[in-house]
């Protein structure tokens, strides 16, 4: 039987944390999606407002992570969790911010929804969800199998951006009546785009955790990094 360390309940302090940071920031996504999607400008109010409890609990992890360095020296397996801990923190937060500004923007589309409904901003909006949650899961679960089929699913996203900032720019052209608004169309399909990478961001993470090899710029090695 394995001798319980005061390593391991620093760590399941830290896991804990990060699991509600995870959970927040996906309500937060959530919610500013369905206030986009009915023009509901009361649940964007609260979206935005709910960006402290996000920006604290990315603070307290980083205090945790920092504590655990300090008391503990943590090698192999468990450093590796700690420097994870960090970078999936890092993009956790900045979905949240994308879940804020998404919200932001909503009151200035909310008198054009018929401008939305014809991109693909919907659907992608969908789609970064479905794989945040898929990426959610393969850290949760320690799935590299599910993490690097987050990485694929990046292009879809990509796709979607692509054809969506094209719809926006033929808008644009038919109504130019509507600019101000399909501006703030492009933000809010660039911003669904970035929570896509940050996503992929964090399945990269997972897979570092698990099998210890960083598979972020595969086409550089290390000794050929500046």
């Amino acid at each position: 039987m394995d001798k319980h360390r005061p390593l391991d309940d620093e760590l399941q302090i830290l896991w804990d944390l990060l699991v509600r940071m995870s959970n927040v920031v996906d309500e937060q996504l959530a919610d500013a999606i369905n206030a986009l999607s009915t023009c509901d400008l009361d649940l964007a109010a609260e979206v935005r407002e709910r960006d402290d409890e996000v920006d604290a609990l990315e603070l307290e992890i980083d205090h945790q992570c920092e504590r655990i360095l300090a008391l503990h020296t943590p090698v192999a397996v468990d450093l590796r969790l700690i420097i994870t801990a960090v970078k999936v923190n890092t993009d956790l937060e900045r979905v949240g911010d994308h879940a804020k500004n998404l919200a932001k923007n909503t009151e200035f589309v909310a008198g054009c929804s018929h401008l939305l409904e014809q991109t693909r901003i919907s659907e992608m909006a969908d789609t970064a969800r479905r794989i945040l949650h898929e990426v959610q899961d393969a850290f949760m679960k320690r799935d590299r199998v599910l993490a690097r089929k987050v990485i694929a699913h990046d292009l879809e996203i990509d796709r979607l951006h692509k054809e969506t900032i094209s719809q926006l720019v033929q808008l644009a052209k038919d109504h130019p009546e509507n600019t101000e608004a399909v501006i703030h169309l492009v933000t809010m399909s660039k911003g669904i785009e970035r929570v896509a990478d940050h996503a992929k961001n964090i399945a990269e993470a997972v897979v570092f955790l698990i099998e210890g090899v960083d598979i972020r710029h595969r086409k550089l090695s290390p000794t050929a990094r500046p």
